[in-house]
């Protein structure tokens, strides 16, 4: 059985983020927008910068887990 962690102290959103981490997420979603509105100047990239928002959106899940399933994903400290 897993060992969660309580976060009854921390405001989680519905998508399961804390407020801070939700408002991260929420700024991608801006980026992402003005992003797509500026002038190409080259092919590629919007798909690489849609890459790099995947990136940053998979730190922010690992954090989910890392709330939700210690054991599996531990966290260490500096």
């Amino acid at each position: 059985m897993s060992e969660k962690r309580d976060v009854t102290a921390l405001p989680l959103r519905d998508d399961g983020l804390t407020t801070d981490e939700g408002e991260v997420s929420d700024h991608l979603v801006a980026a992402v927008n003005a992003f797509g509105r500026l002038p190409r100047q080259h092919p590629q990239e919007l798909s690489e910068f849609v890459s790099a928002i995947h990136v940053i959106q998979g730190l922010l899940t690992t954090r989910i887990a890392r709330r939700e399933y210690p054991k599996g994903w531990p966290t260490y400290a500096e």
